[in-house]
Parts: C-alpha cells; sequence; structure tokens
C-alpha cells in the first residue's frame, strides 16, 4: 500500500516537472512605453548618422574652396593712368654766392682805441664799428669813428685795441647779403639734352629728408680735356634762407620730361627674347602684354605701347601667364 501511494506521488511530481515549450517559444507583449523608446532612440540614431554624413560633406567642400583661395598667387598691382614722366641726372655740387665781402678800411691812420662790434653783430651802412685815435704827438687828442659801409653781418675783426692801423689796414670785414647758388660739373655726355632753365632737385646732409629746388642757369661753353665736363650753374628758387656758402649738396637735374604719357614701375617689366612684357589682371587672372618700352629712369619706364589708361598692371609678385591671382591691397 505504502509502495503504491510513493509511485503516485513521484508521477505527479514528473507531470509538475514537465516543461511548457509552448510557453517558452513565447514572445512577451511589448509595452506602450518600450515601443516609444525604441521609435525615438531610432530617430536619434538617424539624426546622428546624418548629422555625420552632411558635416563631413560640408567640411569637404569648405576644405576644396580654402583650397581653392589658397591657391591663387598674392600680388601688388596698380592701375596705370597717363601721367608726367621725368629724367633725371645726379650730379654733385657745392653752394657758391657772389662774394659781396666787404673789408672796413678807416679814413686816417692811427691807433684802435675802441671795437663795438663783435663777430655775428648786424651792421647798416654808417654804423660805427670803431674808434682811433690818429693824432700825432703833441697834437691834441681827438677820437675818429670807424664806419660800416654797406649792410651786413660783421665776420671777421682782424685787430685789437692799441693796434696801430693804416689806411690799408681792414679793421672788420661785413658780409652782405648776398645770392647764393650751385656749382657743379655736367658730364659731357648729357650737354645735348641740357639747356638753361631746366629744373632741378637737391638735397644736404645739413637737412636729411628735406629737398630744395633751383634752375640751370648757365652752362660753360667749352668742356675740359682733362675730366670731359662742362662748368654749370644752378640758381636757389627755394630753401636758400637755410643754405650757406660752401655746403656740398647732391643734384637731380631734370633733362627730360614728357607729359601725358603712361608708365609702370621698372620692376612690372619682364624681358623676354621675344620682347618686353607686363602682367595684367583680367578676371582674376594674370595676362601677359607685349610692350614697346621708351625712355626709362631708376624707378619707371615709359610704355610707348601695349597698355591703356585703366590696365590694373602687376608691380610684384611672381606669376605666370593665367595663373590666379590674388590682388593685396
Amino acid at each position: 500500500m505504502e509502495n503504491e501511494d510513493k509511485n503516485i506521488d513521484r508521477t505527479e511530481q514528473v507531470v509538475d516537472s514537465k516543461i511548457d515549450f509552448n510557453q517558452l517559444g513565447a514572445k512577451p507583449k511589448a509595452s506602450k512605453f518600450d515601443r516609444i523608446t525604441t521609435v525615438i532612440l531610432l530617430i536619434i540614431c538617424i539624426g546622428l548618422a546624418a548629422f555625420i554624413i552632411f558635416g563631413s560633406v560640408g567640411s569637404r567642400t569648405v576644405a576644396v574652396e580654402e583650397e581653392a583661395v589658397d591657391s591663387r598667387i598674392n600680388v601688388r598691382a596698380e592701375e596705370v593712368t597717363p601721367g608726367t614722366f621725368r629724367n633725371y641726372t645726379r650730379l654733385n655740387g657745392e653752394i657758391g654766392s657772389d662774394n659781396s665781402d666787404v673789408s672796413v678800411v678807416p679814413d686816417t691812420a692811427g691807433d684802435v682805441v675802441s671795437i663795438l662790434v663783435k663777430r655775428g653783430d648786424s651792421v647798416k651802412a654808417g654804423d660805427v664799428i670803431a674808434y682811433l685815435d690818429p693824432s700825432r704827438p703833441g697834437a691834441s687828442y681827438k677820437e675818429s669813428p670807424v664806419t660800416a659801409p654797406v649792410d651786413g653781418i660783421i665776420t671777421s675783426i682782424p685787430v685789437s685795441i692799441g693796434e696801430h692801423v693804416s689806411t690799408a689796414s681792414a679793421i672788420a670785414t661785413v658780409s652782405g647779403a648776398k645770392t647764393l647758388y650751385i656749382e657743379s660739373r655736367l658730364p659731357e655726355r648729357y650737354i645735348g639734352t641740357a639747356a638753361a632753365g631746366m629744373t632741378a632737385e637737391f638735397t644736404s646732409v645739413a637737412y636729411p629728408g628735406e629737398t630744395f629746388t633751383a634752375v640751370l642757369s648757365f652752362i660753360a661753353p667749352t668742356v675740359s680735356s682733362t675730366n670731359r665736363t662742362a662748368d654749370i650753374e644752378l640758381e636757389i628758387t627755394e630753401g636758400a634762407e637755410k643754405l650757406r656758402e660752401g655746403m656740398y649738396v647732391t643734384i637731380d637735374l631734370v633733362t627730360e620730361e614728357q607729359t601725358d604719357v603712361i608708365t609702370v614701375p621698372v620692376s612690372a617689366i619682364t624681358e623676354t627674347l621675344d620682347g618686353n612684357i607686363v602682367y595684367v589682371v583680367e578676371d582674376g587672372r594674370a595676362s601677359s602684354r607685349t610692350v614697346t618700352v621708351g625712355s626709362r629712369n631708376e624707378s619707371e619706364a615709359v610704355i610707348v605701347s601695349g597698355l591703356e589708361a585703366g590696365d590694373v598692371v602687376i608691380t610684384a609678385g611672381t606669376v605666370a601667364e593665367g595663373s590666379s591671382v590674388n590682388v593685396l591691397e
């Protein structure tokens, strides 16, 4: 009896312990909250993917644009307009004067009793500058005045009080108003282009950075056989009050002048086997122009043909035909 009961219990345990495989294979039902969460996460993933894709494309576009800008050559350029061209001849010279120094001599011989002036004093014609004692032994004493013959400045007093002077002795030297001019020498090769009336600019180390003006007033009719130059003089037209006789000056004499012509800096011209060319800016690119060059000086040249007013000429920067350029301000 007991054995039967035990067998029944074991059978029930086996039945109870059977696994329901249908329930294991069934998926649990998703809640509404889980579905909403899944949708939100999906939208976020799609948004991130779009941001990465389009951001990458945008970066590549900016990089390409920056690369295009960087590939342009930086240049300097200027628009050409008709103007005045001058050619200069550089000379050295010295300030001279008409030498208006006047020696003051007494009317009578005698001993210098007093001197009323000193070097640098300004005097007028008739001013007394010294007194002499012309008396002889046994004669009554009487002072004799010595007067300035012209207006000017006392530049020297070669006598002293008590000294005996004659009518040929200079009591003082008066420097009157002087007309200053420039003395120079013109090389023979420039004589054919020089003429009286030509203008000039000159400088002096006494006044750094300051420019004075003058006019060519004289050209010697002969040329020195020793140095192949002709003596010239230039009349100072501006700034003479600052200058002194004997000063050394550097002169730029205008030997050629052209008006209403197109000029470009010499640095803008490139010499080739086929002639001279300049580069102009057209639609953001360098374009070569063959030009005919006329007169030139140290800094600029006259363009006879090949350019027109309004052309923008590249003055600095290494370019070639068709180069993309960026004009610096």
